[in-house]
């Protein structure tokens, strides 16, 4: 009967059909998994503490890296290149800008719209998300904001060991991060003249690029 309704009624019929492209709309952009996502890791950390939960992400990021195809690229031209694109593991997550030929900007964290759902839902990041990150700079290295940034730059780090360019391994190093709520975290002092040496930019193109951008880090052969 319902079915007879709509076809005799094209308006009833429009109203019906768009409610479930208003409904496939929804599941495609709901935010559910994000934000349980978040709270998932804070319950590892309300078990296991900070160190728990820090080796529980990056255990997970080295883990997604090593699942995906070891690369190997003639000359770091065509490597750039697959990089630009999106082709290759260590930009596959990330819409990233090459300013030199070892410095690479990623304009937007691909985790910024979980914690935006997040911060909307629930209120101010949880400080356990800090803590960690904290633990992760003392006892791994320095340059992370959060746990977002632990599970993006294990990732990255674990992405470069899987690739080769010109039969010589890529290495990758972080200079700095800002996050979605404008905190920034740059290399120490006694790093950043190498590092920056290294991406081909001065200090003051490194605090211009933080201006409108997430992340600076490098790559370059080891």
């Amino acid at each position: 009967m319902a079915d007879e309704q709509i076809k005799e009624n094209p308006v009833e019929r429009k109203h019906v059909y768009s409610r479930g492209a208003e409904h496939k709309e929804l599941i495609e952009d709901n935010p559910f998994v994000d934000v349980a996502a978040f709270l998932f890791l804070e319950d590892i950390a309300d078990k296991q503490g900070a160190a728990g939960m820090n080796n529980y992400l990056m255990s997970l990021a080295t883990s997604l890296a090593k699942s995906m195809p070891e690369e190997k690229y003639d000359t770091w031209e065509q490597f750039l290149e697959a990089v630009r694109r999106g082709e290759s593991t260590i930009s596959t997550f990330e819409n990233i800008i090459t300013p030199t030929e070892n410095c690479i900007v990623t304009t937007k964290c691909p985790f910024s719209r979980a914690w935006s759902e997040y911060t909307r839902r629930i209120g101010h990041f949880s400080k356990i998300h800090y803590d960690v990150a904290e633990y992760y700079n003392s006892t791994v290295k320095p340059g992370a904001i959060d746990t977002m940034c632990i599970i993006h730059q294990t990732f990255r780090s674990a992405s470069a060991e899987r690739i080769k360019v010109g039969g010589r391994p890529v290495r990758y190093a972080q200079i700095a991060c800002v996050s979605p709520e404008g905190a920034k975290k740059i290399a120490p002092e006694e790093w950043l003249p190498i590092l920056l040496e290294k991406a081909g930019i001065t200090k003051t193109e490194m605090n211009m690029a933080l201006r409108n951008n997430t992340c600076l880090w490098i790559l370059y052969k080891g």
